[in-house]
């Protein structure tokens, strides 16, 4: 019971570390390269959502390989939960999905400012957010409003959920008897059937027993008994619905980012966001005074 606390944290900060570098990785694409862009685009080379498309294909190529790297050392450093290959592969997905997310982010606040420096200022002001609302802190549940309705856009929130239902799925134990174990003495945690074991102090807390034996009863421990999306049926769909609530954000994220983009480089060009300038209405001239009638020539007398 000992090892939930620390692998729920490493679950949020491997979950955390991913979305600050992959926006971090990706905030000074823009500003960067503003001058050369606007030059370019102005000489109608290319359409500005062209560069953007190209820029994030590269990008999502590029985040799903990182994550191989976080999965390969943070397996077997932590201990995180390899009874199947499953597990192991979800967990995979997540980091990336992850990654993109803060890529996504990372392109947004690149498109928007106009230099570098600016950018970095702006982005930690993006991450506290994903660290407070995220659900580890404080449960989203408790959180006052309007920071409880702001949490359903947090990637951390969901990637969290799945990260920590991910790790605390595991087959379930037949031999693993709650009315034996539950009292049994923590000397006899290394014959134990269970997914977990009590040390005596911990058995001291709980009156005398141990609270955890599964990764059910972890899970109920850690919170994540009442979390949302959730399946009723199985931790697998509790998974794939927070993967499908973290493509959703990626994509929208993504999508204001060209929208962001598409408006600075009007406003460079065109000194407005709106897609078409309105053109001012041209009124009549000055009207002029009509020329004074020709006095009517004199006759010279014979």
């Amino acid at each position: 019971m000992s090892s939930l606390q620390p692998r729920l944290f490493s679950s949020f900060l491997l979950v955390f570390a991913q979305f600050l570098f992959a926006l971090l990785g990706v905030v000074n694409a823009f500003p960067a390269e503003r001058a050369v862009f606007l030059r370019e685009t102005q000489d109608k080379l290319y359409h500005p959502a062209a560069f953007y498309f190209a820029k994030v294909v590269i990008d999502t190529i590029m985040q799903c390989l990182f994550p191989i790297l976080v999965v390969a050392i943070s397996y077997p450093l932590i201990g995180l939960n390899g009874e199947s290959a499953d597990r192991v592969l979800w967990f995979y997905a997540i980091m990336a999905v992850v990654s993109n997310c803060g890529a996504a982010v990372g392109f947004m606040v690149s498109a928007a400012v106009p230099s570098v420096n600016l950018a970095l200022s702006i982005a930690p002001g993006l991450v506290m957010p994903q660290l407070l609302l995220a659900g580890i802190f404080i449960k989203v549940e408790d959180l006052p409003q309007p920071f409880n309705a702001l949490s359903y856009l947090m990637v951390a929130r969901y990637a969290v959920q799945a990260t920590v239902v991910n790790e605390f799925s595991c087959s379930e134990k037949t031999a693993c008897d709650p009315l034996v174990w539950r009292t049994s003495s923590p000397d006899q945690c290394g014959v134990s059937p269970c997914d977990f074991c009590c040390t005596s102090h911990e058995m001291m807390a709980a009156g005398g027993i141990c609270p955890v034996l599964s990764c059910n009863h972890a899970l109920t421990s850690l919170g994540m008994d009442d979390i949302w999306p959730k399946s009723e049926t199985s931790h697998e769909e509790t998974i794939l619905f927070n993967m499908i609530a973290l493509l959703i954000l990626m994509c929208f994220f993504r999508l204001q980012g060209l929208n962001v983009l598409l408006c600075s480089y009007r406003r460079a060009t065109t000194g407005s966001c709106l897609p078409c300038r309105g053109t001012a209405a041209v009124g009549p001239g000055p009207v002029r005074p009509p020329s004074a009638a020709p006095s009517p020539k004199a006759e010279v007398p014979v």
